[in-house]
């Protein structure tokens, strides 16, 4: 497991195959993306070509996320020793809903914002959790995939931080939904804000646990 804080001021622990993908600049995601196909396949000339399909992979995913607004990506490199895993998590600020409340209480206001969500206590606050079905399509085939889809509010702005986390179910949509929500519940948010400011929180070393 790996502790990591992202450039949208959350940290959170990430499973020891996910990698955290930035998200500055192409340019930034392409050395990225080389480098870890590198350690994944190797150097062999022989696989030149899975690890070219590997970085356009990593790249076209970051590429989408930059073009959402997202600050996070995470995405894991596989579920087990040589076993591929294409899970994702992408996590971006985004507005409240426009609806009428009459409670300034945080659960009741995501309760009218997200009508048949699931109200869930974290250790970063109550959130809004949607898990939904859907397709994966890659090149040449598709899979089914399971999607679940936090709103957490922020302390640090009026806004929302949406995590929304997305992989095939390999038949097991229900354990890996209890994986996703472990890493929703590691979210930590590092500014405070205070009064009419936003400051920064103490600073942190990242490590290993």
């Amino acid at each position: 497991m790996s502790q990591v804080v992202t450039p949208g001021h959350v940290r959170l622990v990430l499973p020891g195959a996910w990698v955290n993908v930035p998200l500055v600049s192409p340019e930034a995601a392409k050395t990225f993306a080389q480098r870890v196909m590198r350690q994944q396949v190797g150097r062999d000339d022989r696989l030149a070509r899975l690890r070219r399909d590997g970085v356009q992979q990593i790249c076209e995913l970051a590429d989408k996320a930059r073009a959402s607004g997202a600050h996070t990506l995470a995405m894991a490199t596989e579920i087990a020793p040589g076993v591929p895993f294409a899970a994702s998590l992408v996590g971006r600020d985004v507005e409240w809903p426009e609806v009428e409340v009459e409670s300034d209480e945080v659960a009741v206001r995501l309760g009218r914002a997200f009508p048949g969500s699931e109200l869930r206590e974290l250790p970063a606050g109550v959130a809004a959790r949607t898990r939904a079905s859907g397709v994966l399509r890659g090149k040449e085939e598709q899979a089914s995939s399971v999607e679940v889809l936090y709103r957490i509010p922020r302390p640090d702005s009026d806004r929302l931080l949406a995590l929304r986390f997305t992989a095939p179910d390999f038949g097991s949509a229900d354990t890996i939904a209890q994986l996703f929500d472990a890493i929703a519940g590691s979210v930590e948010f590092v500014r405070r804000r205070v009064g009419a400011h936003v400051g920064a929180a103490a600073p942190h070393q990242e490590g290993e646990d």
